[in-house]
């Protein structure tokens, strides 16, 4: 019996449903990682993973572990329906009669990945500003921050972009 293909769009309805509910399960844990690692040693704010979670419960209410997810979640869809197509289409391009190497399935894997990271890059870091927002009192975005941050994504090639911002952090 033949494998039946499955269609771009159910893989982008499935991979969508699935980062979705990865989200949503996740990020409390990963707010909680980013407001550890943000914090300065002269004050620190949080003692643990769980005391962090505990205060922002009481500070901002359970609502506020999901500080910055919306970003998260407009960004999920598309993010899977890139790294779908562009597994897709490495795949085809390296393989010959339908098989694969380890080799070349690891190579289609690695394009796919870097594909996805230079378009969700800039989306991780308003998402990691939006999450600390709240550790340090803010109520609102620094809307000049993210402009500036999208105009020096806009004025230089991507990857150039995301090496700086990892670089200098």
């Amino acid at each position: 019996m033949a494998a039946k293909q499955i269609s771009l769009p159910a893989k982008l309805i499935n991979g969508g449903i699935a980062g979705i509910v990865g989200v949503t399960c996740v990020f409390p844990i990963d707010l909680a990682k980013t407001r550890l690692q943000n914090q300065q040693n002269g004050s620190r704010l949080y003692t643990s993973m769980s005391d962090c979670l505990i205060k922002t419960i009481r500070s901002e209410g359970y609502f506020g572990m999901y500080r910055g997810a919306a970003v998260n979640l407009t960004l999920v869809t598309p993010e899977k329906a890139i790294k779908l197509a562009a597994n897709d289409f490495f795949r085809h391009h390296l393989s010959k009669d339908g098989k694969l190497t380890l080799v070349k399935e690891m190579l289609a894997g690695c394009g796919a990945g870097t594909c996805q990271v230079i378009v969700t890059t800039p989306m991780e870091m308003l998402k990691i500003q939006l999450q600390d927002a709240g550790r340090l009192g803010k109520r609102k975005l620094n809307t000049s921050v993210a402009l500036s941050q999208a105009e020096v994504f806009l004025g230089k090639s991507a990857p150039m972009w995301c090496f700086e911002r990892i670089h200098f952090m």
